[in-house]
């Protein structure tokens, strides 16, 4: 009888423990996919960054040599990333 009991409470004690496996593996799986939107996001700001860096240090460049042509078509590249962008509020989602 007493050898029963203590089976019953190790069963019970390792069903509470695959339990709680279940539950932290689910949790970390959603870190996980948490931390690859993220890095994702960020990747993605990084290159949009970098992309309007060069527009604006190549916008600067054709006004210093007086090319009026090409900082029109950068300015025009520059309201089209505005309007693409515009929706865009930030992580809260209050956009597009």
């Amino acid at each position: 009888m007493l050898l029963e009991v203590e089976m019953r409470k190790k069963r019970e004690k390792t069903r509470e423990m695959e339990e709680q496996l279940r539950a932290d593996r689910a949790a970390l799986e959603a870190m996980e996919n948490e931390c690859l939107m993220l890095m994702s996001e960020r990747d993605d700001k990084i290159t949009e960054k970098k992309t309007v860096d060069k527009l604006v240090a190549d916008f600067l460049q054709a006004d210093a040599n007086g090319d009026f042509e090409a900082q029109k078509a950068m300015e025009n590249q520059i309201v089209a990333l505005i309007s693409r962008n515009a929706g865009n509020t930030g992580p809260s989602g209050g956009g597009s």
